[in-house]
Order: structure tokens, then C-alpha cells, then sequence
């Protein structure tokens, strides 16, 4: 892409910087953010149409990159002479060190006398006392004093204490100081773990399905020496999906392709990870190559089937990859996945051919599958507003909308995603163009508005959210959804107390997601009784609730009741396997 062909006035970039979506920005604000440090090259940007890519190595800002980093080159060579020259010195220079703590000791017979006054026309007018004048003819005799700093005697004896005492503090510091470094170090040592602990570990968490931490780990180890082959081989998938490091993992599992002697399942496995590792670069006819081997090896593999249907509708072959994911989830009725990727390929194709049939049998499967698990829930919910609105069901738009505000938002973060599957298309990012095409097409009223503002929230557009629900609660101030909706906002912006009070309307009171909502911000704010009684009525509504059993096995964690903290997080785990929260505590329970 050039610039020739890009429109520098339209406010139609987006920027990834870390967890946040930042925009939409004109071309001209991007590359300013880019001057001005806001953003980093690192970055990524995408438009509408496209997919996203790296800022330095997007050809549109690939001349701004290339002065960014021509800048860096000369203030890193010019700091460089600078420091040189700051801590380069002579033979001549004289480094005047001075010890204002410390008294310098006065020698004896020492002349304290201050050197003769120049006149300059001012005089010293203290008074001093009048001396006798000696009558005698030869040269005074010292005068015997006591307790005058002339004393010789008395100096040299407070020289001698002060010698002492400052010797004795200087001990006694030096003391202090080797016992606190010699704990430290002794600290340090039991906390810092080695190369083959930190594998270990790396390896552990990444079996518990914690790969986040298992990447962090896995790093740690790395800097303290290159892992063996096997090793790399192991946490490949993981800087694959997590680490996004596609190139790196690919060649990591393109070499262990070619060591003899890998089981059947290893060079699945293999194959599962460069397959995703290509589609996440967008190279869809290798990836396909590739999944067809890993089939070869395990026809029905249900990881690369998934794939297959999800290059099927990346191509926009929307009834094939309706299709195969149908298959996929008839065979397999626990997969989300399947039945998440059929929902995005049968409202495409529903659109384009006027189907009905398919959007009432995808209406009747999402609302008995949302019934089983959380994970995914809201956002096929999105989907059951969305079929509901093509078939022209008013009512069942309605009911839609209620439905999708009863849960607790945000929630996508608090499960994990198979590894050897590319799941980013199931992303609020990817998703939001569906909210905004419901809002748009129908009646505006307040629960609506108050949907469009968790899409909203979900890709943090949070001023674009609190504008449409200002409006909501103008013009529905005591209804349940657009208050619970208001109240999880400014949870997510961290006014707790504002959230709070909402959340102890009465007209929330029957609500299961004011439960949840309240548990939440007090595990927040530390709030153990706030907690127990919150996630307790959550509980009594749904015994199944994730989000309730991690609630209430915090809640015991808390009161050093361990056994029965397990017993939450076992019941929370049947219940949803990927339910993150709870996979840390049971790691915290079992391993620390």
C-alpha cells in the first residue's frame, strides 16, 4: 500500500498499543503520534478493510520509521560522545572532596588566630572583654583555663571520645549494613530460581493452560541460557499464539519435523502449529497445505478442522465454512468454537441468499449451548441479537438484547483459547461491525443503546460508551439493564464508589449480573465480607457460575480456609475448564 492511495483526511486508523484500541485517526494524527513517541513502531494499525500490521512494516509509514529510527541512531551516537567526553579527565583537574559530617580534630598548639582584616572602612564592633594588662616585662605566661577550647588537655580528651564514638557508630553501621545485605542476598537466593526450575515451571503452566505465565517463565529461562531443542519444541506453540512470534515458531517445529523417531502425535501437533502460524500471517493456501498433512496423520482431528472451516471463511466462502463447522459441531456439541465460527458464517450467508431456515437452527443452538458454558457466551448472544434482527423478529430482538445485557461484560478475557487453533476471529475487534449494524438498523431505544456501549467498551472506545449512555439514562433513568450497563462503566474506569451505589438500586435487586458485578469490585477493593455475600446470592441463582465459585473460593482463600477454597475451584473447573481465574488459584493452592 502507498500513500498515493490511502485518504490522509479520513479518521479511519485504528492503532493496537498494548491491550488497547486506540482511534479512529487520520494518517496525519498516526504519523504525529509516531513523531511525538505516543505510539511506538512496534505498534499496530490496521484501516477497516484491512488486517493488522506492524507500523514498521507497514509500507504506508515506512518513511517515517525509517526517520525515527535514523533519530534514534544519532541521539544514541551523540549520548555516547557526550558521556565520553563528561567522564573523560585530565591530570590537571583538581576534584574537590569535602566531609561536612565528620569534625576535623584540632592539632595542638595549632594558631586559631584569624589572619589580619584588610580595612575596607568597616569595623567590628562586637564587644570584647577587656584582658589585664601584665605588668611584667617578660613575655606572658600562658594563661590556665578551664573548660576553654584552648585547653590542650581538655581537646586531646574530647578528641580521644570523639575518635571513639565515631569509630564505634562507624562499626555499628557497618555491622547493621552486612546483616541487611547478607538477608537480601540470602532472599534473593531462595526466590531466583534457576535455568531448569524456570523450564519446569515454563512447562507446568503451560500443561495448566496458563500460557501467559508460561511465556513469562519460558522467557526468564531463556535469558539465562538458549534452551535445548526439545525445549524450544515444547513451548513452540505458545510463542506462536501468545507471543505472536509466528516466523520463530515455525521454524522451531519445521526442524522438529525432521528429527526421526516423533510419535504420531508430535508431528500432529507440529504440523497444528505452523498451520496457525501461517494464518496468523495471512498466508491461507499454505496453512491449508499444511492442515491437510496434519489430517493426513489424524482424520479427524477436530483442532485442524476447526482451522480448515476458519480459512474457509476468512476466503468469504461463507456457506462451505457454514458447512463444516455444522459438521463439526453436530459430532462435537461441547465445541464453542464451532458453533461460535458457524454463528459469524450463517449471518454472512443468510445476508447474501435470504436463508431463514439457517438463522431460526442457529437461533434455537445458541440458546440451548449458552446454557452450558460462559465462554463465548456474550458474544454469541451478539449473534443471536443479530439472526433475530435479519429475520425481522421484533420481539425477538427485544428479548435478545435483555438477554445479552443480563451477563457480565468483559468476560473474554478470563478464559483461554485452544492453542492449536487460530481463535482471534471470535475477537470484539472482529466483532464490533456487528453491533454497529444492529444499532443502526433498528429503533434506537435505551437497552439498545446500552448494548452498543459494551461493544463499546469491549475494543475501549470508553468516551464513545459514556456519550450513548448518558442518553440511555436520560431517557430511562430506572431501568434494570441500562443501570447495570452504567454500573460495570464505571467499574471499568475506576469510579467503584458511583458503581457501587448503582449497584444497590432496588430496581437491581432480582438481577444476577448485579451479583457478579458487586463481587467483583469487592475483590477489588479487598472487601472479604462485601465478597462472600455477593458471590453467596450469585451462587444461590446459578450453582454453576464460574465467576461465583472463583468469588467464593477467593472468599475462603482469604480466610486461610484452603480445603475448602479447593472445593470451590474443583466445582468451578468441571463446570468450565477454561475459566481462568480459577485455573490460577488451583495453581496457587496446589503448587505454592
Amino acid at each position: 500500500m502507498s500513500t498515493d492511495n490511502v485518504n490522509g483526511n479520513e479518521k479511519n486508523w485504528l492503532i493496537k498499543s498494548s491491550t488497547r484500541i486506540l482511534g479512529p485517526f487520520t494518517l496525519s494524527e498516526v504519523t504525529e503520534q509516531l513523531r511525538t513517541k505516543q505510539v511506538s513502531i512496534i505498534d499496530e494499525v490496521r484501516l477497516p478493510e484491512g488486517r493488522w500490521s506492524y507500523i514498521r512494516e507497514n509500507k504506508v509509514f515506512m518513511d517515517i520509521v525509517k526517520n525515527i529510527r535514523e533519530e534514534q541512531d544519532s541521539q544514541s551516537e551523540q549520548t555516547m560522545t557526550q558521556s565520553i567526553a563528561h567522564h573523560t579527565m585530565t591530570r590537571t583537574d583538581i576534584i574537590p572532596v569535602t566531609d561536612d559530617l565528620t569534625p576535623t580534630p584540632v592539632p595542638p598548639n595549632l594558631d586559631l588566630t584569624p589572619p589580619p582584616v584588610r580595612d575596607t572602612g568597616f569595623k567590628d564592633v562586637t564587644p570584647v572583654r577587656e584582658q589585664p594588662v601584665s605588668r611584667s616585662t617578660t613575655a606572658p605566661a600562658a594563661a590556665k583555663s578551664y573548660g576553654a577550647s584552648g585547653d590542650t588537655r581538655l581537646q586531646g580528651k574530647i578528641r580521644q571520645k570523639s575518635n571513639v564514638l565515631r569509630w564505634s557508630l562507624i562499626g555499628a553501621s557497618l555491622l547493621i549494613a552486612g546483616v541487611v545485605v547478607l538477608s537480601l542476598s540470602q532472599k534473593g537466593k531462595k526466590k531466583s530460581l534457576g535455568y531448569e526450575e524456570l523450564m519446569s515451571h515454563a512447562i507446568r503452566y503451560k500443561t495448566l493452560g496458563l500460557y501467559e505465565k508460561s511465556l513469562q517463565t519460558y522467557m526468564k529461562a531463556t535469558k539465562l541460557k538458549e534452551p535445548d531443542a526439545e525445549s524450544q519444541v515444547q513451548m513452540a506453540s505458545v510463542l506462536i499464539s501468545e507471543d505472536r512470534q509466528s516466523l520463530m515458531g515455525r521454524r522451531i517445529l519445521e526442524r522438529a519435523l525432521v528429527k526421526e523417531g516423533r510419535s504420531r502425535a508430535e508431528i500432529v501437533d507440529a504440523y497444528l502449529g505452523i498451520a496457525v502460524s501461517y494464518m496468523m500471517d495471512g498466508d491461507l493456501k499454505q496453512a491449508e497445505d499444511t492442515l491437510q498433512k496434519a489430517i493426513g496423520h489424524e482424520p479427524f482431528n477436530v483442532s485442524a478442522l476447526l482451522n480448515l472451516a476458519i480459512i474457509q471463511q476468512k476466503k468469504g466462502n461463507y456457506g462451505e465454512a457454514m458447512r463444516d463447522f455444522d459438521n463439526i459441531y453436530r459430532k462435537n456439541p461441547n465445541s464453542v468454537l464451532a458453533l461460535f465460527g458457524r454463528a459469524m458464517s450463517t449471518v454472512e450467508y443468510a445476508k447474501a441468499n435470504s436463508d431463514a431456515g439457517v438463522l431460526q437452527t442457529l437461533v434455537r443452538d445458541i440458546k440451548a449451548n449458552v446454557q452450558k458454558t460462559g465462554y463465548l457466551r456474550q458474544e454469541l448472544l451478539l449473534f443471536n441479537v443479530y439472526a433475530q434482527n435479519l429475520l425481522g423478529d421484533v420481539d425477538g430482538v427485544n428479548q435478545a438484547v435483555v438477554q445479552f445485557l443480563s451477563q457480565m461484560p468483559g468476560q473474554a478475557r478470563n478464559y483461554t483459547h485452544p492453542l492449536h487453533v487460530e481463535w482471534r476471529f471470535t475477537q470484539w475487534d472482529y466483532l464490533e461491525k456487528y453491533c454497529d449494524e444492529i444499532y443502526q438498523k433498528q429503533p434506537p431505544n435505551p437497552e439498545l443503546k446500552a448494548l452498543r456501549a459494551v461493544c463499546l467498551m469491549e475494543i475501549n472506545r470508553d468516551s464513545d460508551a459514556a456519550k450513548l449512555l448518558q442518553e440511555a439514562m436520560a431517557e430511562a433513568p430506572k431501568d434494570a439493564y441500562v443501570l447495570s450497563t452504567q454500573a460495570s462503566y464505571l467499574a471499568k474506569i475506576g469510579r467503584l464508589p458511583e458503581s457501587t451505589a448503582i449497584l444497590k438500586m432496588p430496581e437491581l435487586s432480582t438481577l444476577s449480573v448485579k451479583d457478579l458485578l458487586m463481587g467483583d469490585i469487592c475483590i477489588n477493593t479487598g472487601d472479604v465480607a462485601c465478597a462472600q455475600k455477593a458471590y453467596t446470592d450469585a451462587y444461590n441463582k446459578d450453582k454453576q457460575s464460574a465467576s461465583a465459585l472463583y468469588g467464593l473460593a477467593w472468599v475462603m482463600m482469604r480466610n486461610n480456609d484452603r480445603t475448602a477454597a479447593y472445593d470451590y475451584v474443583r466445582a468451578g473447573l468441571q463446570s468450565e475448564p477454561n475459566f481462568l481465574p480459577l485455573l490460577e488459584l488451583r495453581d496457587q493452592l496446589e503448587y505454592e
